[in-house]
C-alpha cells in the first residue's frame, strides 16, 4: 500500500470521525516527538509536559472533523499545544507561589562547576520570557515559519521576527562572552 500524505490521512481521519480513528495515530506519529519536546521545553516540567501533549492530542482529535486548510495540520495542531501550556502555567500561578527569581537563579549556580555549551544554552532558554522561548522553540524544535509562529502566538509577524532577532543576538552575546550565567540583563516580564 502507498504512504499516504498528510492531506490525505487527514480526510480519512475525517471520515471516520467518530467511531474509527484508526488512521489518527499514523496522522499525528510525525509530530509526537516535536510536540512532547516542545511542551517539555516550555513548560520546564515532565508532568506538565506530559498532561499538555495528551490534552492536545484529544482536543485534536475532538476537533480534527471541522479542521480547515487555512493553516498546516503541524501548525494548527502545535496552535493546541501552544494554548495547552499556557493553560498549565495558569493553572501553576493558581496552585503554587511563584519563588523570588533571583534567589531560585542563585541557589542553582555553583561558580565552580564547568558548563558545556548546550548546558549554558540550556540554562538559558529556561530563563528567557515566556513569549521569547516558545518563538525560540517554534522556530528550532518544531521548524515552523515564522508566519505561523506569528499566528500560534497571536502576534504580529515583525514582532515575531524582532524578539527572534533581539533572543539571537542574546544569546550569542552570552555564550561568547563566556558568561553563559548572567542572565539578569535581559529577563523580561510577560
Amino acid at each position: 500500500m502507498a504512504t499516504l500524505n498528510e492531506r490525505q490521512l487527514v480526510a480519512l481521519v475525517q471520515e471516520g470521525l467518530p467511531y474509527d480513528t484508526r488512521f489518527f495515530q499514523q496522522l499525528i506519529t510525525p509530530y509526537l516527538s516535536d510536540l512532547k519536546g516542545y511542551c517539555s521545553k516550555l513548560l520546564n516540567h515532565s508532568s506538565d509536559a506530559e498532561d499538555a501533549v495528551q490534552e492536545t492530542l484529544i482536543k485534536a482529535l475532538t476537533h480534527l472533523k471541522s479542521f480547515k486548510w487555512v493553516v498546516s495540520f503541524k501548525a494548527w495542531l502545535f496552535k493546541i499545544a501552544h494554548n495547552e501550556c499556557i493553560n498549565k502555567i495558569r493553572d501553576r500561578r493558581w496552585n503554587t507561589q511563584i519563588e523570588d527569581s533571583e534567589y531560585f537563579i542563585n541557589t542553582i549556580i555553583d561558580d565552580t562547576k564547568e558548563i558545556d555549551f548546550s548546558e549554558a544554552l540550556s540554562y538559558l532558554m529556561e530563563h528567557l520570557s515566556f513569549i521569547d522561548r516558545n518563538i525560540m522553540l517554534l522556530r528550532y524544535r518544531t521548524g515552523l515559519e515564522l508566519q505561523e509562529i506569528a499566528d500560534i502566538c497571536e502576534l504580529k509577524l515583525s514582532a515575531v521576527k524582532m524578539r527572534h532577532k533581539r533572543v539571537i543576538e542574546f544569546l550569542q552575546k552570552q555564550l561568547k562572552d563566556n558568561s553563559a550565567l548572567n542572565i539578569n540583563e535581559y529577563e523580561v516580564t510577560e
